[in-house]
């Protein structure tokens, strides 16, 4: 009777809306206990209330109504019981000392969940909430869940996790500033959170986000020693969102993390995510990014999104998208190590409005892209492949468009690009990106030297237009001087000028002198209709010896279809490609002495069988005299007219091409010669494709 009278006085004296907060506890503290229990209004009466041997009570809140206290009904309560043996200090969460009591402390019944609230936390953000969320982290030492939210939590310090698996679970991830679970970091210069040797855990449902931060990583992870084990192993983050931060994570001495469903944006340091970036011993890998979002922030040209740096591997990209910032995904070695970055896989998902190259293979071995979407808003390649990027890189299915410059550029061996949509790049191939000209000079060697008002962020080879200098409108291919010089390639000095400017192309692929071992086939590469403005001057410009092109749509590009610009050796094969007018073969007829009307045989092909031959091109000769030419088929008209032969020679490539079909029936082929007047020395050939 006694202790019913006590609970409604405290009901009494919380009010009504008190006393629907207490009645609306949660779950797990509403659950049955014995009549007889005590409850005690706040901590600052537990404080003075000994219990007695395995006596529970419960605590109706944790802050109750006393001066200048805010009084929180249902949150932060529980049950609790007397372990009349304790002598643990008060961490004023889970354990609770008496004033006066040495031996014996109130204690939550703690399995492997620890709600925040226990410690005072109220979730409105005014307060510093570090001492509570990092006495949460402490009451786990053997791992387990600390449950947050929703409310926000101010933090101040770094909380610091070693060597025991802690989940930080929230009521809810969102893009809102006020609901769901927040996390806040207001500490300046120092990371959010540090994982040391920390093997499982993580977070889930939840927003962590930053109050002014100037300085490191909203998570960082480290190792705990030398040893093996000392690494992180086995962490998880889910449906987690991170926002308004310097750099977003750091991930070092990592094995099997795993991101799913999360969300980066608006960052302004280095980069959002790095992975490794010191010693060999620091590698990350395996990781795995499913179904996420990563921006560095619209507008920001600094910021690099993802980079992997020195050793790390087994790097998965599943249906997540890279967005704005500098650079997309880079992957580089500035450790000063031999390691290298490597097995990097990205399907679906891609990148897109970067300032810098959305796809960056500066130093690394075996990246695969595939079913990936590639584009960005910048004036540079949309892919980079440079010469220490050395074990291999495959791109299938995938579209890479908007390039400034290049669509993808190849310094590297082992390059392979098939399936995949390539157009719309060379965007700032026009007057409105174009450099201001200042002077136009000899560059003692009787050659042409340009100089730009500014800057003009070109490397050699680039192909640019000169407008407006006399002489030398036009395009050239030139040699970078200095960062406001450049020579162009082959021109001759004949006159001083001032003025003018000049606008860099782009092409789909590039591919540079050292590139080696590269294979381009079964794409289309050209402009896209309804697809923003096409600029791209060629679909493959090769400096390479080294490269295989076949089976591409070469069409829609403005300048052609392709240019090799290097050595052709043995190894290069460039065949059987559209908008190319690429000949597969040759009927050949020669007839010596004079020539008369009629058939002739032709002297390497008889019959078309089995085959169907287009043919695009005629080219004829004679000793003296005319005379008309035609290839017909079973004595009749191939499909083309006449054309008239003499004594220079004459090829035409045939505004109307026609088609011998042997697939059916083999059909016979001759040379029929018409209207000959004095000919002789007669020298005819037919320039086919095959078709099948």
């Amino acid at each position: 009777m006694k202790i019913n009278e006590e609970r409604r006085r405290i009901l009494s004296a919380l009010g009504a809306g008190g006393a629907a907060l207490a009645l609306t506890a949660t779950p797990a503290q509403a659950a049955a206990r014995r009549a007889d229990v005590r409850v005690i209004a706040g901590v600052t009466d537990l404080r003075k209330t000994p219990g007695q041997p395995a006596e529970q009570v419960y605590l109706l809140g944790y802050h109750q109504d006393e001066p200048g206290v805010t009084p929180t009904p249902g949150r932060g309560g529980g049950d609790l019981y007397w372990d009349e043996n304790s002598t643990e200090a008060d961490d004023a969460g889970t354990v609770f000392a008496v004033t006066g009591v040495a031996t014996g402390r109130w204690k939550r019944p703690v399995a492997a969940t620890v709600d925040l609230a226990w410690y005072g936390w109220r979730g409105t953000g005014a307060d510093d909430d570090t001492p509570r969320l990092q006495g949460a982290v402490d009451a786990l030492p053997t791992g387990g869940t600390i449950e947050i939210g929703p409310g926000k939590v101010l933090l101040k310090k770094t909380i610091s996790v070693k060597r025991v698996p802690i989940t930080f679970a929230g009521a809810g991830h969102t893009d809102s500033l006020d609901t769901g679970t927040q996390i806040l970091l207001d500490t300046g210069t120092a990371d959010g959170f540090l994982l040391t040797g920390v093997h499982g855990g993580g977070f889930r449902d939840l927003q962590i986000r930053g109050l002014g931060l100037d300085g490191g990583a909203m998570i960082r992870t480290e190792r705990a020693g030398p040893g093996t084990a000392d690494g992180n192993y086995m962490l998880a983050f889910s449906n987690a969102r991170f926002r308004d931060g310097h750099n977003g994570l750091v991930l070092r001495a990592c094995n099997t993390v795993r991101f799913q469903n999360c969300v980066w944006n608006t960052f302004t340091g280095d980069q959002v995510i790095l992975l490794n970036g010191v010693a060999d011993d620091q590698r990350a890998d395996p990781v795995e990014f499913v179904q996420c979002g990563i921006a560095a922030g619209s507008g920001n040209k600094v910021t690099d999104n993802v980079v992997i740096d020195g050793l790390g591997g087994s790097i998965k990209f599943i249906a997540t998208a890279i967005l704005f910032g500098r650079h997309g995904l880079w992957m580089r070695n500035t450790t000063g190590s031999k390691a290298l970055p490597k097995f990097v896989y990205f399907e679906g998902g891609g990148f897109e409005n970067g300032h810098g190259v959305p796809v960056l293979l500066e130093a690394g071995a075996q990246a695969q892209f595939a079913n990936t979407y590639i584009s960005a808003d910048g004036e540079y390649d949309n892919v980079r492949v440079g010469p220490e990027f050395t074990g291999g890189v495959t791109f299938t299915g995938c579209v890479i468009r908007g390039a400034g410059r290049n669509g993808i550029d190849v310094d590297a061996a082992r390059t392979t690009v098939t399936g995949c949509l390539i157009g719309n790049n060379g965007r700032m191939a026009h007057a409105d990106f174009a450099r201001q000209i200042g002077t136009v000079a000899d560059n003692g060697s009787g050659g042409v030297r340009v100089t730009t008002s500014g800057p003009h962020g070109w490397e050699s080879d680039d192909r640019v237009t000169l407008t407006g200098v006399t002489g030398l409108d036009g395009p050239w291919t030139i040699t970078v001087i200095g960062a406001n010089a450049f020579d162009l390639k082959g021109a001759r000095f004949g006159g001083a000028h001032s003025g003018g400017t000049a606008y860099r192309h782009g092409a789909g692929i590039n591919i540079r002198a050292q590139a080696t071992r590269v294979v381009v086939t079964g794409n289309a590469i050209g402009g896209f209709v309804g697809d923003g403005t096409n600029r791209q001057d060629y679909a493959i410009v090769s400096a390479s010896p080294d490269v295989l092109i076949s089976a591409n749509d070469l069409n829609g590009n403005h300048a052609g279809p392709y240019a090799l610009t290097g050595t052709q050796t043995a190894q290069t094969r460039v065949i059987g490609n559209k908008g190319v007018q690429q000949i597969d073969g040759w009927l050949t007829a020669r007839i010596d002495g004079a020539v008369a009307d009629g058939l002739h045989d032709l002297s390497n092909l008889l019959y078309a069988d089995g085959q169907r031959l287009r043919i695009i091109r005629v080219s004829r000769k004679l000793g003296a005299g005319t005379c008309a030419v035609r290839l017909d088929a079973n004595g009749d008209s191939a499909g083309g007219a006449a054309t008239g032969a003499t004594t220079s020679f004459q090829a035409t490539a045939l505004t109307s091409p026609y088609v011998v079909d042997g697939t059916s029936a083999a059909k016979r082929l001759q040379l029929r010669v018409l209207e000959s007047a004095g000919a002789t020395e007669l020298e005819v050939q037919f320039g086919y494709q095959i078709i099948s």
